[in-house]
């Protein structure tokens, strides 16, 4: 007898309740607290529910806070208290103006310029069409990036005669989007999950506050140096494009900029806010402000966004484009990362990473940081989840090694934006794979080198920098 799709889901949370339950029962070494173990148990519950979205990835945040308290890990109201985290600020601010950015379109007119840009050899039209998803994708979600990126491309695609999963240009196009988006999130702290998660724990276990700025200093460098390398590979070496020049692509861009017209009173008043937005996020980089002033400046970008008169969106328009799940799914993650270090797991798994890297230079540990965050989004596909194990591992890892902290924060957390392997994985995967360019195989042939190199160059970058800044 075959098996609904909810008895299948409900088979799986059976099956994975006692796994976990077995967990408990296995002889760990003596230096897992019974309190270890049951908060071992209750990470492979959290990541076996957000793989397999058994039950929707939000409410498994919550299923984890609420085993954490029936445990004894953490009490109820603590656990909850990590969804009106601070950071969650940011998040809500990226989608107000992400919103005001669509509603005036002109998150479209900022893409097709930076496009317009690059003439009409189609691998200088792929590095274009990866800036401007790059750069989109550091102040809105990697999803909407991906989403204005898509219809344009397809316009460009659709100007040669080509067959899908045929064409190396489909591929590479179609990829080159997803990989991009993902990168280009890195770049703030509002920029990603994965970034803002990183912060947060440099708040709360290393008591370190790091300034929108100072963020921006260390990972916008990487994804100047990831993205030509990533181009490189894709158009060069993995997937060369057999279509060197694209007649009339530019032309096509141009004219849609022409009918747009020129900036409408609103999209300057949109542009003046987010030049102001920019502003308040880096100003306490350079003028003596008070502590938290990341989240202050995030709330008052909300309201100068939302204002009466001030602002250029309403609240209905707003709250229709925000995926309120999202911060639960935040404040979820930081409770098992939460849990994780105040049950000693955190602590034992960096012990053993510590003696397994006993010797090796900075360098070395710091890719390893970067290639198991990056490996394991494969596993989790959540950005949220993995970043949630394993920054609070590099920051206890870099206490063992007298280490920056912050370098093995924003190694392990920015290795986990480099998802590049699966559809599955992200977002922009999932919408780039449903084109039916490139199949899950030719993903992961382009996936591995990418993932590896973009590891060295992240690890390499970010070392650097800390001696610089």
């Amino acid at each position: 007898m075959q098996l609904s799709k909810s008895q299948k889901k409900l088979s799986i949370i059976l099956v994975t309740f006692f796994i976990a339950f077995l967990i408990t029962l296995l002889p760990f070494p003596e230096v897992f607290s019974h309190e270890a173990k049951i908060m071992l148990a209750i990470a492979v519950i959290g990541a076996v529910f957000w793989v397999t979205e058994c039950i929707p990835i939000y409410l498994t945040a919550l299923v984890i806070i609420v085993l954490q308290a029936l445990f004894g890990i953490q009490e109820i109201g603590e656990g909850l208290s990590h969804i009106a985290t601070p950071v969650n600020t940011l998040i809500f601010a990226g989608y107000v103006i992400a919103t005001a950015f669509s509603k005036h379109n002109l998150d479209r007119r900022v893409s097709l310029r930076i496009i317009s840009f690059m003439g009409e050899k189609t691998t200088r039209l792929i590095f274009g069409i990866m800036i401007a998803t790059a750069f989109l994708s550091m102040w809105i979600s990697n999803t909407a990036a991906t989403a204005i990126m898509i219809p344009i491309s397809l316009g460009i695609i659709n100007m040669e005669d080509i067959e899908k999963g045929k064409s190396n240009l489909g591929k590479a196009m179609m990829l080159s989007i997803a990989y991009a988006a993902n990168v280009g999130g890195m770049g703030t702290p509002a920029g990603t999950p994965a970034s803002s998660i990183t912060v947060a724990f440099l708040d709360d276990l290393a008591g370190i506050q790091i300034s929108f700025l100072d963020w921006m200093l260390r990972a916008v460098p990487v994804i100047i140096f990831i993205i030509p390398i990533m181009w490189l590979l894709l158009c060069y070496v993995i997937y060369p494009i057999e279509i060197k020049k694209i007649e009339g692509g530019v032309k096509k861009v141009r004219k849609e900029l022409q009918e747009m017209g020129k900036l409408t009173s609103s999209q300057k008043h949109i542009f003046f806010l987010f030049a102001l937005a920019v502003f308040l996020w880096t100003s306490d980089s350079f003028l003596p402000l008070v502590s938290g002033w990341l989240y202050i400046a995030s709330v008052l970008i909300i309201l100068l966004f939302l204002a009466p008169s001030i602002g250029v969106v309403n609240w209905q328009e707003t709250k229709n484009n925000i995926d309120w799940g999202i911060f639960i799914l935040i404040g979820g993650g930081l409770a098992l990362g939460s849990g994780m270090e105040k049950a000693g797991v955190v602590e034992i798994l960096a012990a053993y990473m510590s003696t397994a890297l006993e010797g090796t230079s900075i360098y070395i540990i710091l890719t390893t940081i970067g290639l198991v965050s990056a490996f394991s989004i494969t596993f989790f596909s959540s950005l949220t989840a993995t970043s949630s194990t394993f920054v609070p591992i590099a920051i206890t890892l870099a206490g063992r090694f007298n280490m920056n902290v912050i370098i093995f924060a924003m190694v392990a957390g920015l290795g986990a934006c480099l998802a590049f392997l699966l559809p599955a994985n992200t977002p922009p995967n999932a919408i780039s794979y449903s084109y039916g360019y490139y199949k899950t195989s030719e993903m992961v042939k382009a996936g591995l080198p990418i993932t590896v190199s973009s590891v060295i160059i992240l690890s390499a970058v970010i070392n650097l920098l800390w001696l610089l800044f």
